[in-house]
């Protein structure tokens, strides 16, 4: 073989070597780039944080049954008081003449009835005689009835009257503290208007106000944590009533929690912050995914996951998934992923079952 040929030759071996290590490298370029994401339980509610303040469970407004004058209030703003411990009273003076009226009517209508009955009694024995008629003793029977009828009347105004002079005096309805003390002495106060507010510290529980946003992950029973900053200590509490309408609230619901494990150091009036779903917080146990990743094929849902090959590589696996209810957490699903799945959330598109990717 000639020099000329040999060189020829050599050339072609030496290209052909070069295209070969060329198509290697584009192989190695073309493995399309995905981005994932290792698969984690998480809880299924959200941490929600709201404002409130505590209140009593117990906290009446007390007022009077008739209107006066006040004439007394025994009790001053944050004093305790005792059930059936008079708080204030009103000028009697109208009510005790009520009183004497009403007994004057009564002595009168009891010497009616007494003279009735006796003018009855002897008309009936004429009537029995054939001495009067028939119409003279019904005439009698009639004022009889007439009269013991308005003693009765009498009898019923008498307690009336004693009732309205004992409402002039307004007694506790519980073992409690003066909360806010709403009249003053001599001032004229209408029946039903409040005197005094009082509270108990016995038996506590947080009002707070949630948005309409979150009201609906919020459920009676479910445990909360009560941060009270007055005193920087923490209480457990639990869910009793949620608010089913935001009238006279704005755009928020109230939702009321009893305070458990209370102490002295609390009062009515202190500022808290409401944790609600802190009972469920610690309950990992849902998969949620972002919607994005989510493919279809005819009429099932899956999904891509990887499992490294290697060195920044990976080979794809396609998987069915059957799904749930969205949240803000993502997709919810039910089945098909397990914890520590590395799911493709980036460059899913045209990927295959069996597919190397490059991992990023």
């Amino acid at each position: 073989m000639s020099i000329y040929k040999k060189t020829l030759l050599i050339g072609f071996i030496v290209v052909t070597l070069a295209s070969c290590g060329s198509k290697k490298e584009e192989v190695q370029i073309d493995l399309r780039t995905v981005r994932h994401e290792t698969i984690e339980l998480k809880s299924p509610v959200e941490a929600l944080s709201f404002s409130g303040d505590i209140k009593s469970a117990v906290e009446p407004e007390v007022s009077f049954r008739v209107s006066g004058n006040v004439e007394t209030m025994n009790f001053k703003l944050g004093q305790s008081v005792k059930k059936g411990e008079i708080l204030a009273t009103l000028d009697k003076i109208d009510y005790e003449i009520q009183l004497r009226k009403a007994e004057s009517s009564y002595e009168s209508a009891k010497a009616s009835q007494i003279e009735a009955q006796s003018s009855y009694n002897r008309i009936k024995e004429l009537y029995q005689n054939d001495s009067v008629s028939k119409s003279e003793f019904d005439s009698a029977k009639a004022r009889m009835d007439s009269t013991s009828a308005s003693l009765k009347v009498a009898s019923e105004g008498i307690k009336y009257a004693k009732r309205q002079l004992k409402y002039t005096e307004l007694k506790s309805s519980i073992d409690g503290t003066v909360a806010v003390k709403v009249s003053e002495v001599n001032e004229n106060v209408a029946a039903g208007q409040p005197i005094y507010v009082l509270n108990t510290n016995t038996d506590l529980e947080a009002i707070s106000f949630v948005p309409e946003s979150a009201i609906g992950q919020i459920n009676v029973g479910s445990q909360v944590n009560i941060y009270v900053g007055a005193i920087c200590k923490n209480y457990l509490g639990e869910v009793v009533e949620v608010g089913t309408t935001s009238l006279q609230y704005g755009a928020t619901y109230p939702v009321k929690v009893s305070i458990l494990g209370t102490n002295s150091n609390l009062r009515s009036g202190m500022s808290v912050v409401v944790d609600f779903n802190k009972d469920k917080l610690n309950e990992k146990d849902k998969i949620f995914i972002p919607l994005n990743v989510i493919l279809k094929d005819s009429n099932t849902n899956y999904v891509f996951i990887v499992k490294k090959d290697g060195e920044g590589v990976g080979v794809v696996k396609k998987v069915q998934v059957k799904t749930g209810i969205v949240t803000n957490k993502g997709l919810e699903i039910l089945d098909g992923l397990s914890e520590g799945d590395e799911l493709i959330t980036a460059g899913m598109t045209k990927l295959e079952n069996g597919q190397q990717v490059k991992l990023k």
